[in-house]
This record gives C-alpha cells, sequence and structure tokens, in this order.
C-alpha cells in the first residue's frame, strides 16, 4: 500500500478503452501451448516416467541385429566346347531365370537339406523360434502357432524376411541374407543354404541330363524304325509297275489316250446339242411348206369359186336390190318392208356361215399336209440323235475305263511322294535327334552353369536402440504434453481475459498484474497504471461515469476484492474526488489492518447501530480517502445487521457527503451479506483471480446477482501474466526508460555538447 501511494502523484488523461480481451490474445495454438506451459510439471513427470522406463527397456531387450549375405553364381552364357560360341542354353530372359532359382533356393527339398545338415549343431535359432516380442505379437493376432520342427522353422524365417533370397540386381549373382542377433549361427545357416542348394542344382542337372538322353535315344530308335517302314511302302507301290517314278506313265494316258477321247466326245456332244435345239425347233415353232401368202391367195379362191356361195351371193344381192326399191315405195312400218329386211338378213347369214364353213375347210387340208411334211423331217433328225446318243454313250464306257486306270497311277504316284515327303522329314528329324545326342554328350563335359560365389559374410550391423531411444524421448514429451493439455482443458480455472470472455461472457473491466510478472523497482509502476485503466474505464461506462456507490465483491475468497477495494478507491481519491471506502464484511474485516489504521476503530457498527457516522471515519491524510472500517465483533449479526431498513437509509445519508463510495464485501458464494450490499449499491464489481477463480463460480455469482436485479459492471481480472495484462506495454514503455536513463548516467562524461551543469562543475574545479 506504501508503494502504491508513492506513485499515485500523476493522473494520467481519461482515454477510452476497449472492454474485449488485448489485441494479443492467442489463438487456439497458443492457447494449447499456455495450458501445456501452465501444466509443465505434468510434461515432465511424464516424460521422466516413460523415458526412465523406456530406455533401460530398450538398451536390455533389443539386441543389434547382424546381416550375413552370401551368394551363388549363376551364369548366363556358357561356351560350346565344340564351336566356342556363345550359349544361353535354357535361359530365354536371364532376369526370371534369376527369380526362378531364387524361388528353387526355398523349396521343401532344399530347406529339408538344410535341417538336416544343421541337426547336429546344436543351433538356438531352431530351439527359441519365437523369442521376438514382435513375433510373438504378429503370432498372437494372426492366431498362429510357432512349429518347431527345423524345416518349419525356417519356412517361418523365410516368410517373416528373416532369411531372403533375391537375385543380385544387375549382377549375376543370387543373394541368400539372415538377419540374426548371433552372427555365428546366421553364417551357419547362410552356408548351409549355398551347400544344399549347390548339391541340390547338380543332383537336378544330372538328372535332367539323364532324362534327356533317355528320351532322345528312345526316339531316336522310334525314328529308324518308322523310316524302315516307309521304305518298304514305297517299295511295295512300284512293284506293279516295276518304278516307282510313275509320273511319265501318268503323263501319257492323261496326254493321249484320254486326251483323244475326250476331244471325240465333245464332238458327239456338240452333234447331239444340234438335234436336240432341232427336235425342240419342231415341237414349239412348226413349220409351214407352203409360204403365208399364197396361203391366203389359195384360201380366198377356194372360197370364191364355191358354187354354192356364189349363188347365195346372187340371191343376197337381189334382195338388196328388192329391198332399196321397196323402202322408197312403202312406208317404214309396213309389214312387207320388214319381212324383205328379215328375209335379207336371213341370207346373209347363210353367207356368212357358208364363207366361214368353207374357210375352215381349206385350213384343215392345209394344216394336214404340213403335218405329214414336218413328220417325215422329224423322223429323220430323231433317228440321227438316236445315232448320236449311242455314240457318245459308246465313248463315255471307253473314257471311264481310261479314266479310272489314269486315276489309279495318279494316286499311287501321290501315295509315293507323300511317303518320299515323310521320308524326309523323319530323316532330318533323324539326323537332328543324332546331333543332339552328340551335343549333350559334349555338354556333359562343359563347367556347371551355377557355382558358389562367396561363402557367408557379414554386411552390415543394425542397431534400432538409438532410433527406438529417440521415438521413447519424442514419445514421453509427446505424452506429456497431451496430458497436460488434456488435464488443462478439463481445469475450470481462469487464467487470462480471453477465458472470462469466451466461458462466461462477462465485460472485462481490467486487469492487475501479478507481482512475479514484473521487475520489484517497476512493479509500483505497474500496479499504479493497471489502476488508472480500471478507473478510466468505470469512468467511461455507458458515459456515466464513476457510479456514486459501487460494490467489490468476488466469487470466493481470496481472490483480490479487498486489495481491489483499496487501490480503486486510492486511485479515484487521488483524481481529486471525495471517496470513502467502507469495509462491509463484517465476518473477516481487513481494511484497517492493511491500512494500519488505529485499532479498536468500529466504525461501522457504530453507524449501523445508530451512532454519529461522522466520528467513525478515519481518513488518510497522503490520499485524501476517507475510510469507514469494521472490526471482527458481531459477525455473528452481521445478516441482521446489514439486512435492517435502517442500514440503507444510514448508507444513503451519509453517501451524500461524497463523489463516490466503494464498499468492500464478503464473497457472494459464502454469505448473503455481499447480495445485501449489492441492493444497496448502484453497481457491483467483480473480481477474479487468474489461476483459482473458476467458470462455474463466477457465472453462478454473475447469476445470483442478476436474480436480484443488481447492475454488474464486468470483472476485474487480478494476478494475470504480463503478456494477458490491460497495461503490459506500459511496462515495457518505463523499462526501456530506466534503462536508457542509467545508459546516459553511465556515458555522462563521453558527451559531446555538456550540460550547463556539466560546465558550472568544470568552472568550479
Amino acid at each position: 500500500m506504501d508503494e502504491l501511494e508513492k506513485h499515485h502523484d500523476n493522473i494520467i488523461e481519461q482515454k477510452i478503452v476497449d472492454f474485449a480481451p488485448p489485441d494479443n490474445v492467442e489463438g487456439n495454438s497458443g492457447e494449447m501451448l499456455a495450458g501445456i506451459l501452465r501444466r509443465w510439471y505434468i510434461v515432465l513427470l511424464i516424460f521422466f516416467v516413460i523415458v526412465g522406463a523406456g530406455l533401460p527397456a530398450i538398451w536390455l531387450l533389443i539386441k543389434p541385429v547382424y546381416v550375413v549375405n552370401g551368394t551363388i553364381e549363376v551364369a548366363p552364357i556358357l561356351r560350346n566346347p565344340l564351336t566356342g560360341e556363345a550359349d544361353t542354353g535354357e535361359i530365354s530372359n536371364y532376369q526370371s531365370f534369376m527369380l526362378t532359382q531364387a524361388s528353387l533356393v526355398t523349396i521343401d527339398s532344399v530347406l529339408q537339406r538344410v535341417a538336416d545338415d544343421l541337426a547336429g549343431a546344436n543351433l538356438d535359432f531352431f530351439k527359441k523360434p519365437a523369442t521376438d516380442w514382435v513375433t510373438k505379437l504378429k503370432q498372437r493376432i494372426d492366431h498362429t502357432t510357432t512349429s518347431t520342427e527345423p524345416a518349419s522353422i525356417l519356412r517361418q524365417a523365410i516368410s517373416d524376411g528373416t532369411i531372403q533370397v533375391a537375385p543380385g540386381g544387375k549382377t549375376q549373382m543370387l543373394n541368400i541374407t539372415m538377419s540374426s542377433t548371433n552372427a555365428d549361427e546366421a553364417k551357419k545357416i547362410v552356408n548351409s543354404f549355398i551347400d544344399s542348394y549347390m548339391a541340390y542344382s547338380g543332383s537336378a542337372s544330372s538328372q535332367s541330363e539323364d532324362q534327356n538322353l533317355n528320351l532322345l535315344e528312345s526316339e531316336r530308335t522310334r525314328l529308324e524304325a518308322r523310316i524302315k517302314q516307309h521304305r518298304d511302302r514305297k517299295r511295295d507301290l512300284g512293284q506293279e509297275y516295276g518304278s516307282t517314278n510313275l509320273g511319265e506313265r501318268y503323263d501319257v494316258k492323261l496326254t493321249n489316250r484320254v486326251a483323244m477321247l475326250l476331244a471325240e466326245k465333245t464332238k458327239a456332244e456338240v452333234r447331239r446339242i444340234a438335234l436336240d435345239a432341232k427336235v425342240a425347233l419342231f415341237k414349239n415353232m412348226p413349220k409351214q411348206t407352203i409360204p403365208p401368202q399364197d396361203v391366203l391367195r389359195m384360201k380366198n379362191e377356194y372360197i370364191n369359186n364355191d358354187t354354192t356361195l356364189k349363188q347365195l351371193t346372187q340371191q343376197v344381192m337381189q334382195l338388196e336390190q328388192d329391198l332399196m326399191i321397196a323402202k322408197q315405195t312403202l312406208g317404214p312400218k309396213n309389214p312387207l318392208l320388214q319381212q324383205k329386211q328379215s328375209i335379207l338378213e336371213s341370207f346373209q347369214g347363210q353367207l356368212e356361215k357358208k364363207r366361214q364353213q368353207l374357210g375352215d375347210d381349206f385350213d384343215k387340208t392345209i394344216a394336214q399336209a404340213n403335218a405329214n411334211t414336218e413328220n417325215k423331217e422329224k423322223q429323220k433328225i430323231e433317228t440321227e440323235l438316236a445315232e448320236v446318243l449311242a455314240y457318245e454313250q459308246k465313248l463315255n464306257e471307253v473314257l471311264d475305263k481310261e479314266d479310272t486306270q489314269t486315276i489309279n497311277i495318279g494316286k499311287k504316284q501321290l501315295d509315293i511322294e507323300e511317303l518320299n515327303y515323310q521320308l524326309g522329314l523323319d530323316q532330318q528329324y533323324y539326323d537332328t535327334v543324332c546331333r543332339r545326342l552328340k551335343e549333350l554328350e559334349m555338354e556333359r563335359k562343359r563347367p556347371a552353369r551355377v557355382t558358389v560365389g562367396y561363402r557367408a559374410q557379414f554386411v552390415e550391423i543394425r542397431d534400432k536402440r538409438t532410433k527406438y531411444s529417440a521415438a521413447i524421448v519424442i514419445l514421453g514429451l509427446a505424452a506429456g504434453m497431451m496430458l497436460a493439455f488434456l488435464r488443462d482443458k478439463a481445469d475450470q480455472k481462469l487464467y487470462n481475459p480471453n477465458d472470462v470472455t469466451k466461458r462466461i461472457g462477462i465485460r472485462i473491466i481490467g486487469t492487475t498484474t501479478s507481482p512475479n510478472a514484473v521487475r520489484k523497482a517497476l512493479l509500483p509502476k505497474q500496479v499504479t497504471e493497471d489502476y488508472q485503466t480500471i478507473r478510466a474505464n468505470l469512468g467511461l461506462l455507458n458515459g456515466k461515469g464513476i457510479p456514486a456507490k459501487l460494490v467489490v465483491t468476488s466469487p470466493g475468497m481470496r481472490e483480490g476484492k479487498t486489495t481491489l477495494a483499496i487501490n480503486l478507491a486510492t486511485s479515484i481519491a487521488k483524481s481529486g474526488k471525495k471517496v470513502l471506502l467502507i469495509d462491509g464484511d463484517l465476518r473477516k474485516p481487513d481494511i484497517a489492518r492493511l491500512l494500519n489504521l488505529p485499532k479498536g476503530i468500529r466504525g461501522l457498527q457504530d453507524l449501523l447501530f445508530g451512532k454519529n457516522g461522522q466520528l467513525a471515519i478515519h481518513n488518510i491524510p497522503s490520499t485524501g480517502l476517507d475510510v469507514l472500517a469494521a472490526d471482527s465483533r458481531n459477525r455473528s449479526d452481521a445478516y441482521e445487521l446489514l439486512a435492517l431498513p435502517a442500514t440503507a437509509q444510514r448508507i444513503d445519508a451519509i453517501s451524500r457527503n461524497y463523489d463516490h463510495i466503494i464498499i468492500d464485501t464478503p464473497p457472494v458464494l459464502a454469505f448473503p451479506d455481499a447480495l445485501i450490499w449489492a441492493k444497496m449499491a448502484d453497481a457491483v464489481l467483480l473480481t477474479s483471480f487468474a489461476g483459482q477463480t473458476t467458470t462455474g463460480d463466477l457465472m453462478e455469482t454473475r447469476q445470483k446477482l442478476a436474480q436480484i436485479n443488481v447492475n454488474v459492471l464486468g470483472t476485474v481480472l487480478t494476478n494475470v501474466p504480463l503478456a494477458h495484462s490491460y497495461y503490459r506495454y506500459g511496462y515495457s514503455y518505463y523499462a526501456q526508460d530506466g534503462r536508457r536513463k542509467s545508459r546516459a548516467t553511465r556515458a555522462g562524461r563521453k558527451l559531446l555538447l555538456p550540460t550547463e551543469s556539466t560546465r558550472e562543475d568544470k568552472e568550479k574545479s
């Protein structure tokens, strides 16, 4: 308090202050880091626990792994002993061949050879196949068990990658690699794999060569018998004609006899076709022996020369003359005229019938004559056609006989040619087989394709303990930070203004800086400016200034409400206002003790009991502050004294003599006294202690005050770090100013332009 009074000589100008959180309120990452730093002890504890337990376990349980490697050389090219030419043998694709050889190293027969070879070596590899805790864990997850058979153990090691067989990149080496914590055992196992595979490869190669030789021998015997069979058949086909070359005989038959017969047959067919055409012509278009104009002329003469026809013609002509005369003399309806007309028509009809009859008779006579002529000619053509058909049939019989003989000769010639072709193929195949037999016999004398590259040797040592140790350190640090972060998230205490605004939404009036965050020499200035900021904010609320009667309270105990009340009242009094500070906490009064007031002062109790209040007020000359203190008497009657109707009246009466009254009360959540004081005042100012006040307590306090319709101005967060202080830049300013003055004092003699005091000192000296 004395330090505060020393630095309240100057009053800074009031200015508008933002009620939001400070400008540099940290985001989510900053809050998380701040929360972790607040729980640094958790980080260290978890870190030391994990690292302390993990590092010894790593260095004791995990052993370095030795990598042992041996190689088998597979030659891609072999030289032919006879010609010296390069020969790839059975290798068409060298990479595929190498992969095949790698898979052959791990087949069951080779693994069994390795197991038999190492049976008497008493290796730990076969005694404890699942000592690795990773392997045990994997077996539990996969629900598998480890076999005790050596071959099965080797198979499992290959499956796990402990033993690897793979081609050596672009080299002609086949690498056999084993990783183990026992280097000597790994060497023995790799060497055993090399020896077993070489034995298997030699045996398989020899067996394959024997099989090839046996196969070729049997094929040569079969080909010899087949060639002999073809020759015998060829000889049998040529015995009938005395030769196996039937081509000339076939050409003679086909060129002379068959060609001549075919030409004669063609002539006969042409004659037969011509006669068939004549017969068809007689059937479809009968020929007339007399030309049509002559037939018509003869027909007209035949008809006109008939006497009966002539008589009928004369009678018709006579009747026509009579009818013409009658038409001139008789009327159109005269019966005689009609009779003559009827007679004329009757004679005309008879004339036409007679003419038609004579024409038909003439046509029949002419047709009969023509038919007789055509029949004679047709018989002649048909007779000739029959002769041609008989001749053609005879030619066909002779030609068929000749064709049969010619075809038989041709078939035998084709059979002989086919036999010659098959005989040639078999002879070529036979020669190839014989040549391959000789090559295989020479290849047996050629160097082996698969040889030992080099036996097992060390290639690498894998020690993962350093990496695991670094991982344990990082894990311990991360786990500690995570637990500290979770613990901070679960913590409901308020640490900075941002916590208050985000969780509760209450207005921040200001902050007071923690004494531990400021150098001791600059602490008074920092505290002074903190309270001047609080005072400025209170004065600018709603444009009405600081309330006349202001209650300062808190949710719980030891949250800085009394300190805030004293310093705020002092700051207002130093600004020239008449201020009365009332110790309203009758249950635990502290103001008299903190301000070093005379003992035995019962100012508030005297006022409540109706005594003269002015006599109970104590003035502090240095600040101009009036204090109405209290003592610890009447604790049990505190609520009853405050609840009296006269209490509010007496407070109102004494407040008329002051510009402002600051009332310090008990905590709201501890006793109901603060609620009574709040009803008497114009407004309430809450205090909350950073790192102690919880979100729930502050929210409950606000709700209790809201239920009685009290004007809660906001809260002052006390004991905050400098980074969250509303006056954090002031501290930096004063600190910089202090350092500048100190440097100026030390460097006073180095000034280029001495001050007036400096000149006077020099003149005196």
